[in-house]
């Protein structure tokens, strides 16, 4: 009875032991991850008299790889993108804002 008893709990040990060290490996796939550097751009926009616009604004923007938030606002009107840093400029935000019919100042 008593080498059941020690077998069940060697068993155990090893099989806690096991869990742990899967525990382990799916926590250093999560360290590897990729640091981002962001920056944010903030652009002057015309034309833009509602929450409409902002919404128009912020669909066309999210299409762009690199952009990872927005805020427009008509009443201020300034649009503030954060993108990651060197993947996205300026420029392209701009493009992509005036395609949809309104205008950014330079």
């Amino acid at each position: 009875m008593k080498k059941i008893i020690i077998v069940l709990f060697v068993t155990a040990f090893f099989v806690s032991c096991q869990s742990n060290t899967k525990k382990t490996k799916n926590d250093s796939k999560a360290e590897t991850t990729q640091i981002v550097d962001y920056e944010n751009i903030e652009l002057s926009v015309t034309g833009m008299t509602c929450t409409g616009c902002e919404n128009t604004i912020k669909n066309a923007l999210k299409q762009i790889d690199g952009v990872a938030e927005i805020e427009a606002s008509h009443t201020s009107g300034k649009v503030t993108i954060k993108v990651e840093k060197d993947k996205v400029s300026s420029e392209e935000i701009a493009q992509q804002i005036e395609s949809i019919g309104y205008h950014v100042d330079k």
